[in-house]
């Protein structure tokens, strides 16, 4: 049985942070893969840029590390997809392995409020990354349905703090102040954002 785990997001673009962070719990839990999983083009939201671009920035960043890849489950479709159709499409792709889902606390503190969260908590594994100080382990033992099922958690609390921040270089790119973002992108995907012109 192998140990997955699945990092989704709309990595707009993806950024040395999400590889810092994506090697960091593949170190840390032993993993035997880490999966990115960017949103399609169904996922309405400002800014976005095309998936065939977003899908080979991945790409890119996961070539230096057979253990990092990319998952295209929410691509070449015009579904949005709800996070317990993901979770459930990859769970039944995976359904002879051990997999985990890459959450960070912020989000996590709002899972309650997600469609079919009992299912979501009670049938999955989930790595918690801890964000803005945010206290994971309150946040479970204080709420019946996530203290019910907090086996299904793993927390990382001793990450250090990653800012991920791909809207601070969307703006910069916008300005040409590519000076200004060179530390925070893997220098494959910065090439690619030149010679494609994107976030222009």
């Amino acid at each position: 049985m192998k140990k997955y785990a699945f990092f989704g997001g709309s990595f707009n673009p993806p950024t040395l942070a999400h590889k810092t962070c994506a090697e960091t719990i593949l170190k840390q839990l032993g993993l035997d893969k880490l999966f990115f999983v960017p949103v399609g083009d169904a996922y309405k939201k400002h800014g976005l840029i095309n998936e065939k671009y977003r899908y080979e920035m991945l790409k890119l960043i996961c070539k230096e590390n057979q253990k990092l890849d990319v998952c295209d489950i929410e691509l070449n479709t015009n579904i949005n997809y709800k996070a317990i159709d993901v979770f459930r499409l990859i769970k039944n792709k995976y359904k002879d392995d051990e997999i985990y889902f890459i959450m960070g606390a912020d989000n996590f503190e709002n899972i309650l409020n997600w469609k079919n969260c009992e299912e979501l908590v009670s049938n999955y594994n989930f790595i918690l990354l801890n964000r803005n100080n945010i206290n994971l382990e309150k946040i479970i033992s204080k709420n019946e349905i996530l203290n019910k099922y907090s086996h299904n958690f793993y927390c990382i609390n001793n990450m250090k703090e990653i800012k991920i921040c791909s809207t601070f270089i969307r703006d910069k790119i916008k300005v040409d102040k590519i000076e200004l973002i060179r530390d925070k992108l893997d220098i494959n995907v910065l090439q690619y954002i030149e010679k494609n012109e994107l976030y222009k």
